[in-house]
C-alpha cells in the first residue's frame, strides 16, 4: 500500500453519524443507513488495504451514495419477481471454478487459523457483524461502545487481511 494509514476508527467517530444523516436524505430508513454506513466503512478499509485513497471523506461519501443508488434498484427490480433468488440463479452462472475452490478453502484455513489467535470477545464481535449484528448491537450485548465494537472489527479485518496477503506472499501476517 502506498500513502499513510487511515485511522478508520477515528473517521467512524468523526462522519459515521453526517453520513447516516446523509444516507437518510437520501431516501434510506435509519436502519438502512446505519447498515450502508457500516458497508462504507468497511469498504474503505478493504480499499486502504489495496490502494492508497487520498481523501477518506470524500471516498465514503461516494461509497454510501453509490451503494445507496445500488440498493434502489435491487429493490426496484427484484419485488416484481415472485422468488427473486430463483430469477437470479437463472440470470448467471456464478460457480466457481475448481482453482477458485481451492484457493478460497486455503483462504478459509489460514482465516480460521487467524481467528483461533483472537480473543474471545473481539472474535465473537467479528462474527456478530457478518451475522448482521450492528455495532451498537454489538456493543449493547458485550457492555462496550460501539466505536470499541468498531474498532475491534478494524483489527480483525486487518488481521485477517495481512494473514491472506502473507500467504500469497505479498504482506506480513502478525497477531493483534
Amino acid at each position: 500500500m502506498t500513502g499513510a494509514t487511515i485511522d478508520i476508527a477515528a473517521l467512524f467517530r468523526l462522519h459515521h453519524k453526517e453520513l447516516q444523516g446523509y444516507l437518510c436524505r437520501r431516501g434510506a430508513s435509519p436502519e438502512l443507513a446505519a447498515d450502508l454506513t457500516q458497508e462504507a466503512f468497511l469498504r474503505l478499509l478493504r480499499a486502504q488495504a489495496e490502494a492508497s485513497v487520498k481523501n477518506a471523506q470524500a471516498y465514503l461519501f461516494r461509497t454510501a451514495a453509490n451503494l445507496s443508488v445500488d440498493w434502489a434498484r435491487r429493490q426496484r427490480y427484484l419485488p416484481a419477481v415472485q422468488d427473486s433468488d430463483a430469477a437470479l440463479a437463472i440470470v448467471a452462472d456464478d460457480a466457481p471454478s475448481a482453482e477458485r475452490l481451492v484457493i478460497s478453502r486455503q483462504e478459509i484455513a489460514i482465516i480460521e487459523s487467524a481467528l483461533n489467535e483472537v480473543p474471545a470477545a473481539v472474535r465473537f464481535v467479528f462474527f456478530a457483524r457478518l451475522d448482521g449484528m450492528t455495532f451498537a448491537a454489538i456493543g449493547k450485548r458485550l457492555g462496550i461502545s460501539p466505536n470499541t465494537a468498531f474498532s475491534q472489527m478494524t483489527r480483525v479485518m486487518v488481521l485477517l487481511q495481512r494473514c491472506i496477503d502473507h500467504a500469497r506472499g505479498n504482506g506480513h501476517g502478525e497477531k493483534i
